[in-house]
């Protein structure tokens, strides 16, 4: 069951960095600017992110094999359903269906794997959950731009629908044979003590800051590589090696979150440092706008955010939030699809106005440094608590 999470949550960001992937085709046959664009991108975030809180609340309440199953099923159809879609408005609407339906994803996958006993199997878990979207983002620019060339669009888009469908007959079948997951008793009363304590405050604007960059590398990375003029199959193995390291990173970052306990103190603090201004860092000189100097610049980006990715997952999985894991990492995903939608527009308006990627990329190395931060002085309170 785990696999098949694992596998659900590829499914999840290749349904969502579709669009980025299409851009160009789209651009052509509806006729939208970067700015057009960008406003649709920041629509889709912002029914993610107003749909995460109640999936957060839905996981806590109803089994997690349900949720899987229902959300699975709802996404697929709405990643299908974009090939009906005759403009821009249209194609709008399906996104925003398509963005609350997965928004269900990440809070059932961590509220499952809050139920493992051991800490190390935990982390791992989670390390490996974190892999999916890297190996999404790995997969998306190579299968997508063939898929859409090859067939059009609409083709790719019914296609890569269709496997979600696929997957939830292996799903139904391997959930009705597996052992019950242990319970974890009760739904828990609704807890107004959880809202005052300032370390889950803290992992929500952690969470919130440092997903930025996940973000605008999902909407917008392709789009930064192709405005020098490359070809598909360039900037294209240039996205699907960036994605090689981040998911090299959430493996380090599995790794580091299973010792977290042990090296907690001076060990961890350096490392979260370190991996908070290597990514600052690291786009700063992104922001060179140099091929031979940003991509490896990215790449150092991305897999920086992973390690640190895994260990707010990690922290939100504690034992303290186990009964309400799910509607903490609703929050917290809400927090950051929200302030992604004012990023994903910043971005659009930037390039718009013939500024470049260097604003936006160094906006986002300040923003990571605040949000790792704000997760040592989580990690610091919920270790003296």
């Amino acid at each position: 069951m785990v696999a098949a999470i694992l596998v659900a949550m590829v499914l999840n960001n290749l349904d969502r960095q579709m669009l980025a992937l299409i851009k160009p085709l789209l651009d052509v046959e509806f006729g939208w600017s970067d700015a057009d664009y960008g406003h649709l991108a920041a629509a889709s975030q912002l029914a993610a992110a107003l749909s995460l809180p109640i999936m957060g609340w839905i996981v806590d309440m109803v089994s997690t094999r349900r949720c899987f199953a229902w959300g699975v099923a709802a996404w697929s159809g709405f990643t299908a359903a974009q090939a009906l879609a005759g403009n821009a408005q249209t194609l709008l609407a399906v996104r925003i269906g398509l963005a609350s339906a997965e928004a269900i994803g990440t809070p059932a996958a961590l509220k499952m794997f809050g139920t493992l006993e051991s800490p190390r199997h935990r982390a791992f878990a989670l390390g490996f959950f974190n892999i999916a979207p890297s190996l999404g983002a790995m997969i998306g620019p190579i299968l997508v731009p063939f898929l859409a060339w090859s067939l059009g669009w609409r083709w790719a888009a019914v296609i890569i629908g269709g496997l979600g469908f696929v997957w939830l007959i292996w799903w139904l079948r391997i959930s009705d044979e597996a052992p019950p997951a242990p319970s974890p008793g009760p739904a828990p009363a609704p807890d107004r003590s959880l809202l005052l304590r300032a370390p889950v405050w803290l992992l929500v604007a952690a969470k919130a800051l440092t997903d930025q960059l996940w973000w605008v590398f999902l909407f917008w990375l392709p789009a930064f590589f192709a405005r020098d003029g490359s070809t598909i199959s360039s900037w294209a193995s240039s996205v699907t090696s960036i994605y090689v390291l981040a998911a090299l990173g959430s493996l380090a970052g599995a790794i580091a979150a299973a010792r977290l306990r042990q090296i907690w103190g001076r060990g961890a603090l350096l490392l979260i440092l370190a991996c908070c201004f290597a990514v600052a860092l690291a786009l700063l000189l992104a922001a060179m706008a140099v091929p031979v100097v940003s991509v490896p610049a990215c790449a150092l980006a991305i897999f920086g955010h992973q390690i640190v990715s895994v260990l707010v997952f990690a922290t939100i999985s504690e034992e303290q939030f186990r009964a309400r894991t799910g509607t903490i990492a609703g929050i917290a995903a809400f927090a950051g699809n929200l302030l992604a939608v004012a990023s994903l527009a910043f971005v659009g308006r930037t390039l718009a106005a013939g500024l470049g990627p260097a604003p936006v990329l160094a906006a986002l190395a300040a923003s990571y440094v605040g949000g790792g931060t704000c997760l040592i002085l989580a990690r610091y309170r919920m270790q003296r608590a």
